[in-house]
């Protein structure tokens, strides 16, 4: 295993990030990543339609590279992206430069828990955070959105956890050694970090098994609460118990009156990988981004895992949990 000297140890909340311009790894990325259907865009403009939501003012929070505003561009008048992350940023704007030039997207330097000082009260129609909410501190941010969400504006946030191989004849022997590469390679630099570091590791972890339902979204502020999950069946968080020095802990605060929909669905978002497109997903999602020398043991648990998903060159299908949260602004 890679030794801890070789391991990222700045003890920081915000351990997802690259300080450096780096288009290759925003380009693999994307790649690893699934693509978030239309489908699934519609539903979220179906239900903002449904309570008579606005098009005109949009917000993504944690942009990245800005996939999301992008699509939302296509819908609202004017979109802000936003990111923690200069770099980020930077890649959004390379990517995004047309929509910049237009004066269609405007981007700005914020965490989630400190946008409302960017925008007035009740001036947006709708909020988007999608693959980030494991690591924001949920209650502040969720403050923060019910100040400068319009009545009526509609919150989305998603996010996709652990691949699931889809096809039943490999999951049984390969989901487990996927866990297994996670799991050790996950272990060295949660179990190396400082004690911010490793609250937020533990908050990210248990928000992620817990698909989300530890969110509140007190009735005071949010209706029309929808907490969509597929494959629910299937772990969520990258990194298991194994790689952590705490106990993963799930709660929830789902109100009686929310809508909950659990839906099994293993051709969901399906992407087809070989080999090379496991590592990938794993190397993109590593917080020292796979950057150091390799662990032999997780070289022999991709070898193992190569040969389980049928050798040299096979695809093999991929599927995601997923869970979507939905609420209006009263």
């Amino acid at each position: 295993m890679a030794s801890s000297d070789n391991i990222a140890t700045e003890d920081t909340s915000n351990f997802f990030r690259r300080t450096d311009y780096n288009e290759d790894y925003w380009t693999n990325y994307l790649a690893a990543r699934p693509d978030y259907s239309p489908s699934f865009y519609n539903s979220i403009y179906s239900y903002h339609q449904s309570h008579s939501g606005q098009f005109s003012t949009a917000h993504d929070i944690a942009t990245g590279p800005g996939q999301v505003a992008f699509e939302l561009s296509t819908h609202f008048d004017h979109v802000t992206a936003s990111d923690v992350n200069r770099t980020h940023l930077d890649i959004a704007a390379h990517r995004l430069n047309p929509l910049l030039s237009s004066q269609k997207l405007n981007l700005l330097h914020s965490s989630a828990e400190d946008i409302d000082s960017h925008h007035p009260p009740s001036s947006l129609d709708m909020i988007t955070a999608a693959e980030c909410f494991p690591l924001i501190d949920a209650s502040k941010a969720l403050s923060a959105f019910s100040k400068i969400l319009k009545s009526n504006g509609t919150l989305a946030i998603w996010f996709y956890g652990r691949p699931i191989f889809a096809e039943p004849e490999y999951q049984t022997s390969c989901q487990p050694l996927l866990g297994a590469i996670l799991d050790r390679s996950f272990a060295p630099i949660i179990k190396n970090s400082g004690p911010q570091a490793q609250a937020a590791w533990k908050r990210a972890t248990d928000r992620m098994a817990s698909f989300f339902d530890d969110l509140d979204l007190p009735p005071t502020e949010w209706e029309n609460v929808e907490r969509w999950k597929w494959n629910s069946d299937f772990p969520m968080p990258f990194n298991g118990p194994a790689a952590c020095d705490f106990a993963v802990e799930t709660s929830s605060k789902v109100r009686e009156g929310e809508r909950v929909e659990e839906v099994q669905d293993m051709g969901f978002w399906e992407r087809s990988w070989n080999l090379a497109g496991v590592r990938r997903f794993v190397g993109v999602n590593l917080p020292s981004f796979d950057e150091g020398e390799k662990d032999p043991g997780v070289e022999g648990l991709y070898q193992e895992l190569g040969e389980e998903m049928g050798g040299e060159g096979a695809v093999r299908k991929i599927t995601w949990p997923v869970v979507l949260v939905l609420a209006r602004r009263v």
